[in-house]
């Protein structure tokens, strides 16, 4: 169905994280080709482990909770759908390279035209790899063209050749996480519209186009998970995830000092440093914490806390420089989400990485003039962008879209519900 160019498309995503849920309703001004936020809603995460759902009931009501006060701030009585982010450590890529004939029946002059068609029979052909009865693809991205193995081109539409190859990017996820995530949604009432990889929204909301020119490495600190995803020639390179993120730092710090997750998640915000030696500069400040046997409150100086947050954050740091070892990053490391919040990470990774490294902050949108504009919202705002990608796009001859996660397995899933 076409878009009246004077028609505001309403969008809706969902960043379902390990520490919290965000749920984004905003619009799309096709008029004048502008984005406005109308409602968010941001609640605590249950049910969640690294990413991965372990208590379906307990994610379906974040999720309701987030998407009512979603609801409630936009003014917007329902939505139907919600693009929605997915992560974890089940997530597995691969590079592969599949080539199909550029062959006609006829003998006209575009009987070796390259053509929309071919471009989806090469990506479907890509699609038929075996990746194992219980994974599932969620996205093929293309990172280079090859026509007659001779001409390497971003963009082989109306070209001639007879031969056609694809190197490309292959993301796949475990079906069954997949299929708990899609279940947990529709619990809620709502259809998913479509399923994208968080990191990769994440990029969408936080990467310009030079910096993914130049190479770039963007590392996305979650509560459960730390996301590597690194950008060469303007395409995607690479993407790796540690299974595990700022919720390790959060635990150490409780059982560390015996106190709960949330007042071990208050003093890392308030009064922690990446490292001791920044927080030994900023000046040692004491405080107090409550203890979970209810004693006397325990004195502590943010250098003692900034000690045991040192030893993890270089933990994830380090495992996060295996990931890219050898790679040029002429544009540096990038760093978001909540992790990226920790004061003096940016330093303490130009010393690990010997590489100009900056804090990720989502491009702007109208109607967050009220809230904290930081970066762990760089997914949700990138997967609001993602979900408007579908409207800006031609459709191919055939009427058939790209096929995501969500249309190839809800027959499967029709099996179960």
């Amino acid at each position: 169905m076409s878009i009246a160019m004077n028609e505001k498309i309403i969008l809706s995503a969902l960043d379902i994280g390990t520490t919290k849920i965000c749920a984004l309703i905003g619009e799309y001004d096709k008029s004048v080709s502008e984005y406005r936020i109308l409602g968010i809603g941001k609640v605590p995460s249950s049910g969640m482990k690294s990413g991965v759902i372990i208590d379906i009931d307990l994610t379906r009501d974040s999720i309701d909770n987030a998407v009512s006060e979603a609801l409630k701030n936009a003014g917007v009585e329902k939505i139907s759908g919600v693009t929605v982010g997915i992560a974890g450590d089940h997530i597995r890529s691969m590079d592969t390279e599949h080539a199909i004939s550029i062959n006609r029946a006829d003998n006209s002059k575009k009987a070796n035209i390259i053509d929309e068609k071919d471009m989806v029979r090469l990506e479907e052909s890509i699609k038929n790899i075996n990746i194992g009865i219980d994974r599932e693809i969620i996205h093929v991205i293309p990172q280079e063209y090859i026509i007659n193995d001779q001409m390497v081109v971003k963009n082989p539409l109306g070209m001639s050749g007879s031969k056609l190859t694809l190197k490309a990017h292959v993301i796949t996820a475990a079906i069954n996480n997949a299929r708990d995530m899609i279940n947990c949604v529709q619990k809620t009432g709502l259809n998913v519209n479509d399923i994208i990889l968080e990191p990769l929204a994440s990029a969408e909301a936080v990467l310009t186009y030079d910096q993914k020119e130049l190479g770039v490495c963007l590392i996305d600190i979650g509560g459960g998970t730390t996301d590597i995803t690194v950008f060469q020639n303007g395409h995607l390179f690479s993407t790796n995830i540690v299974g595990f993120g700022g919720q390790i730092i959060t635990r150490d710090i409780a059982s560390l000092i015996q106190t709960s997750f949330v007042e071990a998640e208050r003093i890392k915000k308030h009064y922690g440093w990446a490292t001791m030696k920044q927080a030994e500069m900023e000046g040692a400040k004491e405080f107090y914490i409550k203890p979970v046997n209810g004693r006397t409150d325990i004195a502590l100086t943010s250098v003692q806390l900034s000690s045991y947050i040192e030893a993890r954050i270089r933990e994830i740091l380090s495992f996060s420089m295996e990931h890219i070892k050898g790679v040029q990053l002429n544009a540096g490391i990038v760093l978001t989400g909540g992790g990226s919040l920790l004061r003096g990470i940016d330093h303490l990774a130009e010393e690990m990485f010997g590489m100009n490294c900056q804090i990720g902050y989502p491009i702007h949108m109208n109607g967050m003039e009220h809230e904290d504009y930081t970066p762990d919202y760089a997914t949700g705002i990138g997967l609001l962008y993602s979900a408007n990608k579908k409207y800006l796009k031609p459709k191919f001859p055939s009427g058939q879209s790209k096929i995501t996660l969500w249309n190839k397995i809800k027959e499967r899933l029709s099996e179960f519900f």
